[in-house]
Order: structure tokens, then sequence, then C-alpha cells
């Protein structure tokens, strides 16, 4: 395999679970009537979404909420489309939620990441071997599943949603860091008994 298309797959790695975290503010707020502003992906793998709407209620905390879900619910989904035989439709959807994106993105390296990930799903499903597109299904899947509780892990209650979710609730950080480490491993532990 040529060192760039290695670069690539490691550099789309490295940022899809920020995809997915940013994907899941913006589908949140969106669902929750809010008009999704913009949508930003940093070299340091942080990112942000602005979302307009009331400063708080219902649909402010759970737009907040939804960000360290996201990884976790994509990786459950993907697992039950591979589950029920259609692996190939993982793939296809993640083309489709980049695409979505990518309408919000208003920074370059943030358009750059979402064009790597879709170039290469791109090149999986138009050159990819059926059993390469199951594959890549499967590894998409574990990887959003371990990487959402990875993450919830890696920045507990300091995690910048946490402190937003405190202002506008009132509840402490550390409650919010749980609730995403309870609900993530539980969707790690569905996600993995339809994977084997």
């Amino acid at each position: 395999m040529p060192l760039a298309v290695i670069a690539l797959i490691l550099f789309a790695v490295k940022y899809f679970s920020v995809i997915a975290h940013e994907g899941a503010h913006a589908i949140a707020g969106w669902s929750m009537g809010r008009k999704v502003a913009s949508v930003k992906l940093n070299s340091d793998a942080t990112g942000a979404t602005l979302t307009l709407g009331a400063e708080k209620g219902l649909g402010r905390i759970f737009t907040a909420f939804a960000g360290y879900l996201g990884p976790s619910f994509f990786g459950l989904g993907a697992a039950a489309l591979i589950s029920m035989g259609y692996a190939r439709a993982v793939l296809w959807l993640a083309l489709f939620f980049l695409t979505l994106i990518l309408f919000r993105v208003r920074n370059l390296f943030g358009v750059a990441s979402v064009l790597v990930n879709g170039a290469l799903f791109v090149l999986i499903l138009s050159h990819g071997s059926p059993k390469l597109q199951v594959t890549v299904a499967y590894v998409l899947s574990w990887f959003l599943l371990l990487s959402g509780v990875g993450v919830v892990l890696t920045d507990g209650s300091d995690a910048g949603d946490a402190a937003n979710l405190r202002r506008i609730t009132h509840l402490p950080r550390s409650l919010w860091s749980v609730l995403w480490l309870v609900i993530t491993v539980a969707a790690l532990a569905a996600g993995a008994r339809l994977l084997t």
C-alpha cells in the first residue's frame, strides 16, 4: 500500500471521532428546532458546533449533551445494520452524513478533514471488494464504539461540554461525565453483542 494512502487513512482515523462528535451536536440541535450555524474541526482533534436558539431549556441541554454520545450511537447504528446484513449501507450512510456536515463546516482544516474521510469512503465503495467493504464497516463500527468510551474517559468532567451543561443546568460537571460514561459503555456492550 502506498505511503500516501496510509497517511490519508491515519489522518482520517484521527479526526473521524471528532466529526462524529460535532455531527451529533448538529443533529441534536437541528432535531430540537435549533439552527445549525457552523461546525469547526480543528487540527488538535477538537471541534465546535454553533447552534442558534434559546440559551436555556431542553433543546440547549440536549444539543450540548449529545456530542459525547455521537461516536457511540453512530457505532451502535452501524453495528445494527451490519447484524442485519447491510454492511455496505454503513459506508453509504457515513458518506451521506459527511456530505451533510460539509455544508456546515466553516474552517479550512475542517473542510479538508471531511473531504479526506469522504474520499476514502468513495474509494472503498467504488473500488473495494465486497469483503473489504464489509471489513471496513466492521472496523468503523468498532472504532466508533471504542472511541466513544475512550474520549469520555480521557476528557471526563474537564470536557467543555460538561462546563456548558454546568452553566445551563447548575448540575455538576461530574454528573454529565458519569452519564456519558454509563451510556457509551452500554452502547459498546450492545454493539459488541451485535458484532460477535
